[in-house]
């Protein structure tokens, strides 16, 4: 199975030593001495890019410094994670590869409904332009794509049916996304 993915490039005994950090500080002293296995996973995650439209706010057209004199577009690209939904300002383009994947297991899909994800995108890039620039009128989808992340999930302990198993992702990509509030 073929998939779009951002490149790995985080290496096994890199993502041990994360997890072998144990998250916190509590992690390290409960999990540090168990036995760690390590999972490569796809989670699946959509690049959105938002068409806002907006005017300036009343104080920058009563001040002279709307050089636009009226409305305005601006594309805004969001990246939404497709296992909680929440979206984050993206400024660069992801950066995408072809992968080989050998089975369906190592890929997670989302399962949140296309509507439920412009949504998740729409409101921190609204939050965010209303901010910085003035009022914004309306926010229309641009387009839409889906992008798998490689992460490692770090397993501590013997994974037992009927016991629970703490586990930690780590982002084998290297993409720091910040969200937005």
């Amino acid at each position: 199975m073929k998939i779009t993915a951002t490149p790995k490039t985080m290496s096994e005994a890199e993502a041990l030593r994360v997890a072998r950090g144990g998250g916190n500080v509590f992690g390290k002293v409960m999990y540090g001495g168990k036995d760690i296995t390590l999972k490569l996973l796809y989670l699946e995650s959509r690049e959105v890019i938002l068409n806002l439209h907006y005017q300036p706010a009343p104080l920058m057209r009563w001040l002279g410094k709307d050089k636009t004199h009226g409305p305005t577009v601006q594309k805004i690209r969001m990246i939404v994670e497709g296992t909680r939904c929440t979206a984050s300002y993206a400024e660069d383009p992801l950066k995408t590869c072809t992968v080989e994947v050998e089975s369906e297991n190592a890929v997670q899909k989302t399962e949140y409904a296309d509507e439920k994800i412009f949504t998740a995108a729409k409101r921190p890039a609204l939050r965010m332009i209303r901010r910085q620039i003035g009022k914004v009128a309306f926010a229309e989808l641009d387009s839409m794509r889906s992008v798998y992340r490689p992460y490692y999930i770090a397993f501590f302990g013997e994974m037992k049916m009927g016991e629970r198993v703490r586990y930690i992702p780590i982002a084998a990509d290297g993409n720091q996304v910040s969200r937005v509030l």
